[in-house]
């Protein structure tokens, strides 16, 4: 009863519901109607969960459509009514009236929702505009955009209007005051390539008993306050937006690309996490703070992971721009890629530590496949390529998870009843009955009673003459997992992490590009 239980809403109305009998309740069902009227009946759900029914809509979405002409289209010139198709499966056909029908049969067009007669079984919309052909690079990306209602357009001069010069900017002596300075330490960055919104950056140094970890995170607060139209508009997009050839920021670019980005060789203001490690990595103390930083060495992945793996010296000299273009002699070169290749090497070793501390913990290793898109000159897709794993990637995100896992810690302390935080639940045990009989057909017990017990039940499941059993299966997991959600300290939520196997996460570490990571540095200072 889907589409009748729906009551004529679509995606975005906000609706009253009641809640049905208990005795018709449905499970999610593992089968979704490709269109409206796709009366197939071979679903099968899981158990059952609350349903119910649309009785009244509170406010309509107003938000613009995605459509396209039905492949059935008559051609004609005349003002017709003509059913279109939209792209989201979730929206009903929308009747328009339209003499372009033909002009426009191979075209994305926006339409608008305007009512939907209760006698109907469609909606009614009017024409906007036409995005351009289907299958047009250009087009599709519009469309997607224009799908999940982001925003493009350029900042508004009251917003440019509150930021510094990106040229004349320079640290205040007041400033430098309040700050622990970082600028003798080493520090780098390691990013993809091409990379210009460098949020984080990390430093090892060694101590007379241990070591020293610091995971250095942009301090975008201090530009963006709190209020501002800046910060309005930072909510408002919410997030930067990363396509195959372009993004679309939620910071102007003057802090994005330059004064909050942690570029190599320039003074920065941060805000660092600092781990002190006794020999055998275990945790003395951690240091949160406000710094000044100055990044010795901008890196790519590909060029740390090189480091680590021992390549020759004068070959990665050539592939790092702060030492192939300095005055520096050979000699000096040489001490310069030895202290960073053991930086390097050290930081893989704590992260190494990290991962199995939380592996003990429950800790999952799902599997996902991630693809790099090479573009043409002419901005068409000219191949599709799955990224090779690496250790560098694994070591990053591990510093990254640490430090988001002790931040939340610290604002959990601090803010016992407001504090933003990321959970991950449990998924229900009917979400992995796919992974469960994928894995009884090749002989595998899967346990999911918690999520230690899944994490040893997918170490033991490999065949060891094909390795792509094991990842099949940790596909299937990732697919059974429920979405990650913010909640808060003193909210009914359960506050740990599933799938990181934590106990209090949150996400602190990228605040160029992800607006809840600058929350979370705002609700610490405004706290103090």
């Amino acid at each position: 009863h889907g589409i009748v239980h729906r009551n004529r809403s679509i995606p975005g109305d906000i609706v009253c519901v009641q809640l049905l009998d208990r005795s018709e309740w449905k499970g999610v069902t593992r089968k979704l109607p490709l269109r409206d009227n796709d009366e197939s009946h071979d679903e099968s759900y899981d158990s059952p969960r609350p349903t119910g029914r649309v009785v009244g809509i509170w406010s309509r979405s107003d938000r613009d459509i995605i459509a396209s002409f039905p492949e059935e289209n008559v051609s004609s010139d005349k003002m017709r009514k003509v059913l279109v198709v939209p792209y989201d499966i979730g929206i009903p056909k929308i009747r328009i009236n339209t003499r372009l029908s033909n002009e426009l049969k191979h075209h994305r067009i926006v339409v608008r929702f305007d009512d939907w007669d209760i006698n109907s079984h469609y909606p009614n919309g009017h024409f906007v505009r036409s995005i351009g052909p289907i299958g047009d690079t250009e087009t599709e990306i519009q469309a997607i955009l224009i799908e999940n209602e982001l925003s493009t357009s350029s900042f508004t001069q009251s917003i440019l209007s509150e930021l510094p010069d990106g040229d004349s900017w320079k640290i205040e002596d007041e400033e430098l005051r309040k700050r622990r300075d970082l600028r003798s330490h080493l520090i780098y960055s390691i990013d993809p390539k091409g990379c210009e919104d460098v949020d984080d950056a990390l430093s090892v140094k060694s101590l007379r008993r241990g070591i020293e970890l610091g995971v250095h995170i942009a301090d975008v607060s201090y530009f963006v306050r709190s209020g501002s139209y800046t910060d309005r508009e930072a909510k408002e997009r919410s997030t930067t937006v990363y396509l195959a050839d372009r993004r679309y920021d939620m910071l102007p670019a003057v802090l994005s690309s330059n004064l909050c980005s942690l570029l190599s060789n320039v003074d920065r203001y941060a805000v660092s996490v600092i781990c002190t490690l006794d020999p055998h990595y275990e945790i003395k103390s951690i240091w949160y703070g406000r710094t000044i930083i100055r990044s010795a060495y901008k890196l790519t992945y590909e060029v740390a992971q090189d480091l680590f793996e021992d390549k020759d010296d004068e070959y990665m000299i050539s592939l790092i721009p702060e030492l192939s273009e300095s005055k520096l002699t050979p000699p000096e070169l040489a001490e310069k890629v030895s202290e960073l290749r053991h930086s390097i090497k050290k930081l893989v070793e704590i992260a190494r530590v990290l991962r199995e501390k939380r592996n003990r913990n429950g800790a999952l290793e799902l599997e996902g496949v991630e693809v790099k898109i090479q573009m043409t000159d002419k901005d068409n897709i000219d191949d599709i390529i799955p990224k090779k794993p690496q250790e560098i990637h694994e070591t990053v995100a591990e510093c990254m998870i640490f430090a988001n896992e002790w931040v939340a810690r610290k604002i959990s302390h601090q803010l016992p009843s407001k504090a933003l935080l990321r959970s991950h639940g449990a998924p229900p045990q009917d979400m992995f009955s796919s992974l469960k009989e994928c894995a009884s057909a090749r002989g595998y017990v899967i346990k999911t009673s918690s999520n230690l017990k899944l994490a040893q039940s997918l170490d033991n499941a490999v065949d060891e003459f094909d390795p792509e059993v094991n990842k099949v299966l940790r596909m299937l997991a990732t697919q059974s997992m429920i979405q990650a959600l913010y909640t808060s300290t003193g909210s009914n939520h359960k506050l740990s992490h599933y799938g990181l196997g934590i106990e209090c996460y949150t996400h602190f570490t990228s605040p160029i590009r992800r607006y809840a990571d600058l929350l979370v540095r705002e609700g610490r200072e405004r706290e103090k």
